[in-house]
């Protein structure tokens, strides 16, 4: 059975609140690496207390009661914890603790329980809170603790339903409760509690009857470490150190972080904004816990929890949410917005800050600070009831005293562009906007479905766009996936075929990725399935990005589509778009519209402008739908139907295309002059759009030029970028470049400088790829490791290795001719070979 994340999966309504890491928290020590015995003879009872009391201090650290942003925080979450207390049950002869969590069944029913015990010992230990100190509460949880050992989690009950309760929500919460209500638990209740969660998770290195891998690993040594603490047994945290080694070394294949940006869980789903997050959540915890005890993290292990947070984290991250492309099956769960968990991991980063060196923890506060700044949809203080993961005070302390602080700057968002290829994922990142390609191949799946949920996310991974915007930061999260049409997710080629819920998709592609040039991407993916075949690419240059589709062929008489745009504009939208200078789709309908548009401008959103002029169709409509149309576990519900207005628009290839193409350019956060201005003079040109090649150039003006700013003729200090996607090894030359292999290629000539780009996103060719160039250089300048320059002259050669390159980009500078219509003359000899 497929485990469930804390982050991504806990189907019960706990809060989950702390306070600010404790002023207790030694500073942080870096010790050299020690042996089990060296260990064992250290742990004296103060590293096991130690190590209790800092993460007591991740949960209930001081903070300034005073502070009126704070103390509401702790009020909010007390009113929230209220209801559970008034509704236990405390009789003496109870079969339950909660009527709504009566079963023996679902096992989610019992990590509701320990969740809700876990919410009310925090509003009980929390300062301020009005449940403080309440001595009839810390009666009734002490109680309520006895019954559940007794009655729903030890030795004497078997274990059902799903796994992950078992070993590892239910223990969290277990854990957490027996750090804050320590003091006042007896020694047999404890011993109880701690033997019950070693009865089902004695092993980290095992869950779910397997290897544990990523995030299940660190939950389980993160559970081992605090329960040997707990229990004062060096053995068991000695055993979880050297379980969780596993997690720290980037992975080559199957679940963990990847160097080019990606992290995996359950082997095929890109899932950084689910298991990642509480794989960095946990251990977090885990590192502040042990630090000044023997098994505190080593430099190196903190050195590189602070490169996944720069390479794995914050490329995905965007006016503080965290993109719905990588967070798996959590996007069809109503408490995970992309802001929602964008808001966790800021939260989770403040606590990691502690753990950071100077320099580091200055960046991250720094990036926070940012985020913190940008995000207008969930602000970062206010009390938030609805996720079942709460950030904790200590977190919320750390954020205003940030804010508070004036000499530590606020980052602005990040501009740069990552194709991470190892989970089929690419963001381009520009000034004003992210946006985001959530590829699928035949290892990494369109989506994952799992018990029970996300049953409608068919073509959410299968090409589709995912864009951000500063004026449109509740696109996403404001009620888009239980409204949105599932069928016309942005950026797709799909079929019209109904779908069955939760039906796995397969795709025999082995294309996700491209090549990347600073900060310019040619990303591809072919459509690859037994009645659908098409090919796909988004060549993003600078503010504009070129979506071309070539080779749709289909034998599904359903008929075919390729969505361009599926805008959510609120409930009773009023926004309406402009094409061609014309309001149009004024009155909201369910029935399509024939367009025939030059350029499409939705305001405060984006441009599309179609060079050849298209034939497309629009709607502007209502839609109704309830996050259980998704999501039908049962658990911690949200029934609401809701409603959302739409503006849709697509390309229609009808019933069995064959070689059919699209091409439009899509400008985010465009204004209607910059929209017209590309139509009317536009400085992209399609160059190829056929099953064997798709290219495009660009002619950018030496000054800062977006869209609307081209200038009216190329000068010799233009740039001019050319990208290009070679699906097969016989492709032709196109816009001077030629293969002898499938490739990604971007080159751009500027002035004197001539730099190539170049990529193999099937991760699977071995030897090199030869690229050829229809202009001369007049020197190297540089190459990366690995690259061979063949010749220089009359044509530019490179030789590229492939073999294990993941997908990576390999690139080559050159001095050339000083304009990009020179004469192609050289004065550097052709037979020069120079290896990188």
């Amino acid at each position: 059975m497929v485990g469930d994340s804390l982050a991504s999966g806990m189907s019960r309504r706990a809060v989950l609140t702390g306070g600010a890491v404790a002023t207790v928290l030694a500073a942080t020590v870096t010790l050299s690496p020690t042996t089990r015995a060296d260990a064992a003879a250290a742990a004296a009872t103060t590293d096991f207390d130690r190590v209790r009391n800092q993460w007591r201090g991740t949960l209930l650290g001081d903070y300034d009661p005073s502070d009126p942003v704070i103390q509401k925080y702790v009020t909010d979450s007390a009113a929230a914890a209220q209801p559970f207390w008034t509704s236990m049950n405390t009789s003496a002869g109870r079969t339950y603790l909660w009527s709504d969590l009566d079963s023996s069944s679902t096992s989610a029913v019992q990590r509701n329980n320990i969740g809700r015990l876990r919410s009310l010992a925090l509003a009980l230990k929390s300062p301020g809170s009005s449940l403080s100190d309440s001595t009839q509460l810390k009666a009734d949880l002490l109680s309520a603790l006895d019954w559940f050992l007794s009655a729903k989690y030890g030795p004497s009950v078997h274990s059902y339903d799903n796994w992950w309760d078992w070993q590892i929500g239910i223990p969290l919460a277990l854990n957490d409760f027996c750090v804050l209500m320590y003091d006042d638990l007896s020694p047999a209740q404890l011993s109880a509690a701690m033997a019950a969660i070693a009865h089902y998770a004695p092993d980290p290195t095992s869950t779910g009857g397997l290897v544990s891998t990523g995030a299940n690993r660190n939950w389980a040594c993160s559970i081992a470490i605090l329960r040997g603490a707990l229990s004062q047994d060096s053995a068991v945290i000695d055993n979880a150190k050297s379980a969780i080694v596993t997690i720290f070394p980037y992975s080559t294949s199957s679940d963990g972080f990847y160097t080019d940006g990606g992290f995996i869980q359950h082997v095929f789903f890109a899932y950084t904004g689910g298991y990642g997050v509480s794989l960095l959540q946990y251990l977090a915890y885990s590192m502040i816990a042990t630090q000044g005890t023997p098994w505190a993290f080593d430099a190196a292990q903190v050195g590189e929890v602070y490169d996944w947070v720069q390479k794995n984290f914050r490329p995905w991250i965007y006016a503080g949410a965290l993109m719905d492309m990588n967070r798996g099956r959590g996007l069809s769960r109503f408490y995970e917005t992309d802001h929602r968990i964008g808001r966790l991991t800021i939260a989770t980063i403040l606590q990691l800050a502690t753990v950071f060196p100077a320099q580091q923890a200055l960046t991250v506060r720094s990036q926070c600070k940012g985020w913190i700044g940008a995000d207008s949809f969930l602000p970062f203080f206010s009390y938030d009831p609805v996720p079942i993961e709460q950030v904790r005070l200590s977190s919320i302390a750390a954020g205003r005293a940030l804010v508070a602080d004036s000499s530590i700057p606020s980052s602005g968002e990040s501009t740069d562009t990552v194709v991470a290829t190892s989970m089929a994922r690419a963001v381009h990142r520009r000034p004003g906007f992210a946006f985001g390609v959530a590829m699928d191949t035949a290892k990494i799946k369109p989506y994952e479905s799992a018990n029970s949920e996300n049953l409608e996310g068919w073509y959410t991974g299968e090409g589709a766009v995912y864009m951000y915007l500063p004026n449109q930061l509740g696109h996403w999260p404001n009620e888009y996936w239980p409204t949105a049409d599932k069928y016309r997710i942005p950026g797709t080629t799909v079929t019209n075929r109904t779908l069955t819920l939760g039906k796995g998709r397969t795709t025999d592609n082995t294309w996700a990725g491209g090549a990347l040039l600073d900060g310019d991407v040619a990303l591809g993916m072919p459509v690859v399935f037994s009645i659908l075949k098409a090919r796909k690419s988004w060549f993003c240059v600078g503010d504009v990005i070129v979506c071309l589709g070539a080779g749709i062929t289909s034998t599904d008489p359903g008929g075919i589509e390729t969505i361009i745009e599926q805008r959510n504009i609120g409930p009773n939208g009023k926004t309406v778009p402009i094409i061609d200078g014309e309001s149009a789709l004024a009155t909201a309908s369910s029935t399509p519209s024939d367009l025939t548009p030059k350029w499409v401008w939705i305001p405060n959103a984006c441009g599309y402008v179609f060079p050849d002029g298209a034939t497309i169709k629009g709607m502007r409509n209502d839609r109704t739908g309830k996050w259980t149309d998704m999501d039908h576990r049962g658990v911690y519900d949200d029934t609401t139907a809701y409603s959302r207005r739409f503006i849709t628009l697509w390309f229609d290839h009808g019933l069995t295309p064959t070689d059919a193409t699209y091409a439009y350019f899509q400008l985010p956060g465009a204004t209607q002059d910059a929209t017209a201005t590309m139509a009317a003079s536009p400085d992209v040109a399609v160059v190829a759009n056929t099953g064997e090649v798709q290219a495009i150039t660009r002619t950018r003006a030496a000054a800062s030029s977006p869209a609307s700013q081209k200038a009216p003729a190329t000068s010799p200090s233009d740039e001019v970028v050319t990208m290009a996607n070679f699906w097969s090894a016989d492709a032709p030359t196109t816009a001077g470049i030629t293969v002898d292999k499938p490739a990604s290629v971007v080159m751009s000539r500027k002035g004197g400088r001539l730099s190539l780009a170049v990529s193999d996103p099937t991760k699977a060719l071995t030897g090199s790829i030869t690229v050829t160039v229809d202009v001369a250089a007049r020197a190297i300048t540089s190459v990366d490791p690995g690259v061979t320059v063949l010749s220089i002259s009359p044509k530019v050669v490179i030789s590229v290795p492939m073999s294990g390159a993941a997908g990576a980009s390999f690139v080559a500078r050159f001095a050339a001719p000083p304009s990009p219509h020179g004469s192609g003359t050289s004065t550097a000899g052709s037979g020069a070979v120079v290896s990188g």
